[in-house]
């Protein structure tokens, strides 16, 4: 379920021009040295991509209404389920 949703969310990005800031890797608790590696190179590659692309207001409302409506609808999925 993670990667579907990290392609979506690149797919989202990439459609409001912010391709590439995003990031998942897998670090255990116990490899701390790896996770200061992975965040300094991304804080790295985010300021070399520099400031957002994005000007003035942005409008939400089409992408609020589609998660609004799968919310609804994986509400009333489970609801059947459960039989309630």
């Amino acid at each position: 379920m993670t990667i579907k949703r990290m392609t979506f969310l690149q797919e989202l990005l990439k459609f409001m021009g912010l391709d590439g800031r995003l990031h998942l890797d897998w670090i255990s608790s116990a490899e701390a040295q790896k996770f200061v590696q992975v965040v300094t190179g991304f804080t790295e590659k985010i300021k070399a991509m520099g400031p957002t692309p994005l000007t003035g207001e942005l409008d939400l409302s089409a992408i609020e209404s589609a998660c609004d409506e799968e919310i609804a609808a994986k509400r009333a999925e489970v609801a059947s389920v459960e039989g309630g």
